[in-house]
């Protein structure tokens, strides 16, 4: 595998076996390698594609106690991490420690290096991987000239220096990575489109960055993400007032308008939208329920509203989706 990481425990490596386990429902990648593990520590589901030029690695992990794993990426390259679900530390012995929540990514470019993660038990733990070979980031250097000081560079770099909040096209991206509509011979030409785009997003992301932004005290940022953990309450209703939510955290309305597009690139209730069409499509996909009680679900009342907003998001009509 390209992206090197074995997992390991206190009482030893994990032996994984070919395919899914019997009970797994999660997201599948077409084409992919498959290897899954139950042990008392835990249960793992690891499934990665790989090509000459880069690897994508979906994990589906949950551990049943407070663990530490260990693991390496044992290949010069440029490594990105996309945190699908729950939370994550990890630390890195070319670039340090990283904390990123569910949504947030990074990518950084380094040489080989040993990592380790801390995962909390009995929480699903879901991200996807994406590995470019330095040959794969050559052929951007024409669009992205910073690159070349990234690639000539002898230690590691962080793309860009601060976590990022995934924007809403990324995460269509990695939904239509993960629920590729083609077969494994059209599906290999189009994971080259996609990670292609993927990649020169997170690039206009770390190079292109407006240089205009405001600065926020520990105790605001704070504040933001607790107003992002409030909306996240609202997915099924109708949302809050924004004058309601900024008292709720006790900040000034204009930090909270400002602050929260700045960290997760996007206004409130533009992100709360994109949260409800996404749990949609997911139960769209993954469950057998009937749409109306899906758009009800939501927080549509009509079923009408639901599609028409569903058709307009992802070009398609639940039922068409689902089909």
């Amino acid at each position: 595998m390209a992206i090197e990481i074995s997992l390991s425990n206190t009482n030893g490596p994990i032996e994984f076996e070919r395919g899914l386990l019997p009970d797994y429902n999660g997201p599948k990648l077409r084409g992919a390698i498959a290897l899954s593990a139950k042990t008392n520590s835990g249960q793992f589901v690891i499934q990665e594609l790989k090509t000459e030029e880069y690897s994508i690695r979906l994990s589906v992990v949950k551990f049943f106690k407070n663990i530490t794993a260990t693991g390496s990426l044992n290949t010069r390259g440029l490594y990105s991490f996309f945190l699908l679900k729950s939370g994550l530390r990890k630390e890195f012995k070319s670039i340090g420690k990283l904390h990123l929540r569910q949504d947030q990514y990074t990518c950084f470019f380094t040489e080989p290096t040993t990592c380790k993660a801390s995962f909390e038990r009995n929480i699903e733990f879901r991200a996807l991987d994406i590995f470019y070979s330095p040959q794969f980031i050559e052929e951007l250097l024409p669009y992205f000239p910073e690159l070349k000081q990234v690639l000539n560079k002898i230690d590691s770099t962080v793309l860009p220096e601060k976590k990022c909040w995934m924007l809403p096209s990324m995460n269509e991206i990695i939904a239509q990575l993960l629920n590729c509509p083609y077969d494994d011979t059209t599906c290999a030409f189009y994971f080259d489109l996609k990670v292609r785009e993927l990649l020169y997003q997170m690039l206009e992301n770390a190079f292109k960055r407006k240089i205009t932004d405001i600065y926020f005290t520990p105790w605001e940022v704070s504040k933001i993400h607790e107003a992002r953990k409030i909306l996240e309450t609202y997915i099924s209703k109708k949302p809050p007032s924004f004058r309601f939510l900024s008292r709720q955290i006790a900040l000034n309305g204009l930090k909270l308008k400002t602050g929260f597009r700045q960290y997760f690139n996007m206004g409130m209730f533009e992100w709360l939208a994109e949260q409800k069409m996404q749990h949609a499509r997911d139960l769209v996909l993954m469950t057998n329920k009937p749409i109306k009680a899906i758009s009800q679900q939501v927080g549509y009342s009509r079923s009408t509203n639901f599609i028409t907003a569903f058709r307009k998001r992802f070009g398609v009509t639940p039922r068409s989706l689902r089909n």
